[in-house]
């Protein structure tokens, strides 16, 4: 029974008797208060679960009672009743949050109705705040194991590629700081954010000898490297990501002007996320360093995404990674004599 604790509100003690006894033999538990003043100290004083209340009554009432009591308990059911029922009209009762209303006098059946059906009510109601509950919980779980699943990916990289540890985490950082800069929705940032962190799924394809070659790249070896959207999109299409992830990794060295690879999309064929991921992803590359060069610098890096601005590279992309730089919302660090890019949005 989810209505057994019933407070009764009513300034003629005669009704209060009555409905405390009727009710008792129902089942309920009962307490009764002669005025509103009262019934507010009751309920402070313990728990109730329905008030049914008079709505006549000498220093307040039942509505009045009903909407402060309700800010206090937001939970907790009414009935309204009056023997004043032609002046009122039931809509307005129940517009008020009251769960019915009861015109006096009334059979007790048809009370005993009333708060049967309240019951089913907020049976079905706790069986609805139970299910989204449990659905909002799994629905988190499944939020965990999908970030746990791209840490892994990302991380497998890394492992064959030590040269560009950190390179995928401080890429989907930017990109989502350029996201942000763009007033893009966070939906779509974190789909940018599960990109970036593992855009460079594709290069587990490449011999580890062409990733940490400390010199320059044969033609051969670079047309290797640069199969590796393809691949990082061949490993990812069939997973079921609430983004396009999969299309966004094989797009991120796209160009807008047509140059990039591996297909040599135009504008318009390219997705927003890999526009900004192609942003963030030069950006960091050129400060970072690599195996076949020192890092560039962060100055040579902004002097790339300006000089190609809306040719090679997205301009809103571009312009938003430039007030970041302005509002100071990254830095270059020094590590082992090589620079490394830090966001810090």
């Amino acid at each position: 029974m989810l209505l057994r604790n019933v407070l009764i509100v009513d300034d003629e003690e005669s009704c209060r008797q009555m409905l405390e006894k009727a009710l008792t033999v129902m089942g309920y538990s009962c307490e009764a208060s002669s005025d509103a003043s009262e019934a507010m100290q009751e309920l402070a004083r313990r728990s109730f679960d329905l008030v049914i209340s008079d709505l006549r009554m000498e220093d307040t009432d039942g509505v009045q009672l009903m909407k402060e009591a309700q800010k206090i308990y937001p939970s907790l059911s009414f009935i309204i009743m009056t023997g004043f029922a032609s002046e009122y009209r039931y809509e307005d009762i129940i517009d008020a949050g009251a769960a019915d209303y009861l015109g006096k006098p009334f059979e007790l059946g048809e009370l005993k109705a009333k708060l049967e059906r309240i019951e089913r009510e907020k049976r079905t109601l706790n069986e609805l705040e139970r299910a989204n509950e449990e659905l909002k919980q799994a629905y988190a779980k499944l939020g965990r194991t999908l970030q746990e699943t791209v840490n892994a990916l990302g991380s497998a990289v890394e492992m064959r590629d030590p040269y560009t540890a950190g390179h995928q985490v401080r890429v989907a950082k930017l990109a989502c700081a350029i996201a942000r800069e763009m007033g893009l929705s966070e939906d779509l940032i974190d789909g940018i954010h599960v990109a970036g962190l593992i855009h460079d799924i594709g290069k587990v394809s490449v011999p580890a000898e062409i990733l940490a070659k400390p010199s320059k790249l044969s033609e051969l070896e670079c047309r290797i490297i640069e199969q590796h959207p393809r691949v990082g999109y061949d490993i990812l299409k069939n997973v079921e990501f609430p983004w396009p992830v999969a299309a966004a990794v094989f797009q991120h060295h796209e160009r807008i002007d047509g140059s990039g690879y591996p297909q040599g999309l135009l504008d318009a064929e390219i997705l927003l996320e890999a526009k900004i991921l192609a942003v963030a992803d030069v950006v960091e590359t050129m400060a970072s360093h690599r195996p076949y060069r020192p890092a560039l610098g962060i100055d040579m890096a902004l002097q790339e995404i300006s000089k190609y601005r809306a040719t090679r590279y997205c301009a809103d992309a571009v312009d938003a990674c430039l007030r970041l730089i302005e509002k100071q919302c990254f830095k270059v660090e020094y590590c082992d004599d090589s620079e490394q890019i830090e966001i810090f949005i």
